[in-house]
């Protein structure tokens, strides 16, 4: 049990490239549910032009009640509209838990409690917490750290620092799964090893566990051994 696989949730678990149903459709019916008016295009615009303040901080991804306010304020300002932060971020849970997510994946994820710790690493926003925990079940896990938490994204050492001080492993001990090359890279230049996947791409991710824990992973898939 010294080694741990760390994932990713959007992308790699959570739906990210279906046109007609993924994270950013979400986000843009999130949007246009308050302002109506607004082309998609122009949702999404709101969404990511309001994510930072004016002094670089992602508001979205702090836990405190004021950059909450602050953030659904800059939204309202920025779609022409005006919603409170518990109308805004019920709304953003019921849209995103309509977004698939790769259940099969999050079945063998359980399933690795039995070789190895288990750990989820995500760039979150907070009202995205509850989604995550509906799709995942974040008791399941050995560490969690998401970034409206740690205040810490993945564009920064430090919280490549703070998951190595969290799991008290050596660097070649840890394995990440992401779908993003930015973040794998980042992770490469801590030593970890890493896997580049989508959630659909069970079988990769699998084999790249199975190497990196040095044998066989018995899963049952659909009543298939993988």
């Amino acid at each position: 049990m010294g080694k741990v696989v760390i994932f990713d949730w959007g992308g790699v678990i959570m739906y990210k490239h279906p046109v007609d149903n993924n994270d950013r459709q979400a986000i843009i019916r999130t949007i246009r549910s308050f302002n109506p008016n607004l082309t998609d295009e122009e949702a999404w615009d709101v969404y990511t032009k309001t994510l930072i303040d004016e002094n670089g901080i992602y508001i979205s991804m702090q836990d405190d009640e004021l950059s909450k306010i602050k953030w659904v304020d800059r939204i309202n300002r920025t779609g022409n509209f005006n919603a409170s932060v518990d109308e805004f971020s019920t709304r953003f849970i019921t849209e995103h838990l309509k977004v698939g997510y790769y259940k099969e994946l999050v079945d063998f994820i359980h399933s690795l409690k039995d070789v190895c710790q288990i750990g989820l690493f995500s760039d979150l926003i907070f009202c995205c917490a509850p989604v995550l925990d509906e799709q995942v079940d974040l008791s399941q896990f050995d560490y969690v750290w998401l970034s409206y938490i740690t205040h810490l994204r993945k564009n920064t050492e430090e919280v490549f620092e703070l998951v190595e001080k969290d799991v008290q492993v050596s660097p070649e001990d840890i394995m990440f799964i992401d779908d993003t090359t930015v973040n794998i890279e980042n992770a490469k230049k801590r030593g970890w090893n890493t896997c580049q996947a989508f959630g659909y791409e069970l079988d990769k991710i699998k084999d790249s566990i199975e190497k990196f824990i040095g044998y066989k992973l018995e899963f049952e898939s659909n009543g298939k051994k993988m």
